[in-house]
């Protein structure tokens, strides 16, 4: 039987995905023939992996099966994947690096991640445990990772401490304000008195408000750094939560040393953070050592030469963190952290062992 002829891959695709594509056409998307672009004909393959044809069926899963994984890994960086196709994915792989794209991409649905949520370990478990996002949206994932049997109890630790401080808190406050004001008694109008004479000199002492869009003379732009921290400062954390995913560069740099690892480890997560960010974390020497391992746990983070340089630099990072990646160093990093009095003798150490090590 001949190939089918170039055909534009939208209406293929769309063609398969409608399920009244003829037989043969769902013949070619199981076997890999379509003549399509790679994303286009994996998109072709998904589309028929639950084919009303046994036939299709199997032989769309036995070419799925052969497909590398670096491929599938490469499919979920992509913003317009279906929920459909990332749930046949996930159904189909146990691959750690695969898995954990799956738990991250912004179109997973809850259905896929539930299912996950039980059985998931490792990066991954981790990557959904620090999702607060998608947790707090849709509070019965937290219930399903609780009953996997494989979590880890720094996942359930994570788990234990949203419960806590966005849903355990909250109800509390609210049965402890609805007994308050079921205890009230009804208290009387309030009158407003009328302004004594000194509040009306001290009102007329104030000096006019600044234009509209100027500062007041001596003091900062309303978007000063100074401003935003006394602003986040009076935030719950739930806000500055949210304040983490969705703010800006600056809001980011702040929230990230918060005092709360929840609000901290949600910055990591934030949809415009970027390398340069990122690289900045590392030479801070206040942030909380959870922050610290989840960098160097991010692959696409710690091979970045100068991500992994700026962890080892930082004497503020755990060893367990530092040591593994000195090995990552080049030559020339490697003998100035030697001579660096300012880290600590194992690091140095070991930079020492790995620089004399590769000049043999």
């Amino acid at each position: 039987m001949a190939t089918p002829g170039p055909a534009p891959s939208d209406d293929l695709v769309s063609l398969l995905r409608s399920r009244e594509a003829p037989i043969e056409i769902r013949r070619f998307a199981a076997t890999g023939s379509l003549p399509l672009d790679a994303t286009d004909r994996l998109r072709a393959l998904l589309a028929v992996l639950q084919d009303s044809d046994r036939e299709i069926a199997a032989a769309a899963n036995e070419t799925f099966g052969g497909i590398p994984l670096d491929d599938l890994a490469d499919f979920l960086l992509l913003a317009d994947a279906l929920p459909a196709e990332i749930d046949a994915i996930a159904s189909r792989t146990d691959d750690a690096v695969v898995l954990e794209r799956v738990v991250r991409h912004r179109n997973v649905s809850d259905a896929t991640l539930a299912s996950l949520a039980r059985t998931v370990s490792g990066t991954t478990q981790e990557a959904l445990a620090v999702n607060h996002a998608r947790l707090l949206r849709n509070p019965a994932l937290i219930a399903a990772m609780f009953e996997n049997p494989g979590l880890t109890a720094d996942s359930r630790r994570v788990l234990n401490e949203i419960k806590e401080e966005f849903f355990e808190k909250e109800t509390r406050r609210r049965e402890s304000r609805l007994a308050r004001e079921k205890a009230a008694e009804p208290e009387p109008p309030i009158e407003i008195p009328e302004p004594s004479a000194l509040e009306a000199e001290e009102e007329e002492e104030e000096e006019p408000a600044a234009p509209a869009g100027q500062p007041a003379e001596g003091q900062e732009d309303s978007t000063g750094v100074e401003e935003l921290y006394y602003r986040i400062v009076s935030m719950t954390v739930p806000q500055r939560v949210k304040l983490a995913l969705t703010g800006g560069r600056e809001e980011r740099r702040i929230l990230v040393a918060d005092g709360s690892k929840m609000v901290g480890l949600a910055v990591l997560r934030a949809r415009g953070l970027t390398l340069t960010e990122v690289e900045g974390f590392c030479g801070m020497r206040h942030l909380d050592a959870e922050i610290f391992k989840k960098i160097s746990t991010t692959r696409d983070w710690v091979r970045r030469p100068l991500i992994a340089l700026a962890l080892v630099k930082n004497p503020k990072v755990p060893l367990s963190v530092s040591l593994p990646l000195i090995r990552r160093l080049q030559m020339r990093d490697l003998r100035n952290i030697s001579r660096d009095r300012n880290l600590p003798e194992a690091v140095r150490g070991m930079a020492r062992k790995t620089y004399m090590d590769r000049r043999r």
